[in-house]
């Protein structure tokens, strides 16, 4: 079960901003991306959801339900500034109004930098479209080339 923070964030999201493919379908089996060699894609979204307890997101259109894999992706934790760093990527990718008012609220309250925010901005600029990408296609292959194909950075390499 969710908890009331995250179920809130999910309706505010799905509530304001314009959905994106909310009909494509999307499938993560989490048992047999366990068995996936470490270091697949598939492997380390399973290894990302499991080691942070999460549950897999089936509500909301294509950008929720693929949340955890742009986490993976992007190599941003779950922690409070990695999720507005990837709020601030995936605005860059969509017009999302509630990833705008996330990333200002956090450079308000200093829970991320103007600098970090604008860097991921820039990554999620340069990245190819993730909505347009079948990432399901993606899961056997090592993370590392997923990167490459989509032009996907690393966060250090963004800030340097």
């Amino acid at each position: 079960m969710r908890d009331l923070r995250t179920k809130a964030v999910l309706w505010l999201a799905r509530t304001i901003n314009p959905q994106v493919q909310p009909d494509r379908s999307v499938t993560l089996n989490l048992e047999s991306s366990r068995r996936l060699p470490d270091g697949t894609l598939g492997r380390e979204v399973a290894r990302f959801i499991d080691e942070n307890h999460f549950l897999p997101i089936t509500e909301g259109d294509l950008i929720q339900r693929t949340h955890d894999v742009w986490h993976v992706l992007t190599g941003l934790s779950p922690s409070v500034e990695d999720e507005l760093m990837l709020q601030a990527f995936t605005r860059a990718q969509v017009f999302r109004p509630s990833s705008s008012l996330f990333v200002l609220y956090g450079v308000i309250t200093r829970q991320i930098e103007l600098r970090e925010a604008i860097a991921s901005l820039k990554r999620g600029r340069q990245a190819k479209r993730l909505i347009q990408w079948n990432f399901e296609a993606d899961w056997e292959k090592p993370l590392e080339e997923v990167r490459q194909k989509l032009s996907v950075s690393p966060p250090e390499q963004a800030l340097s």
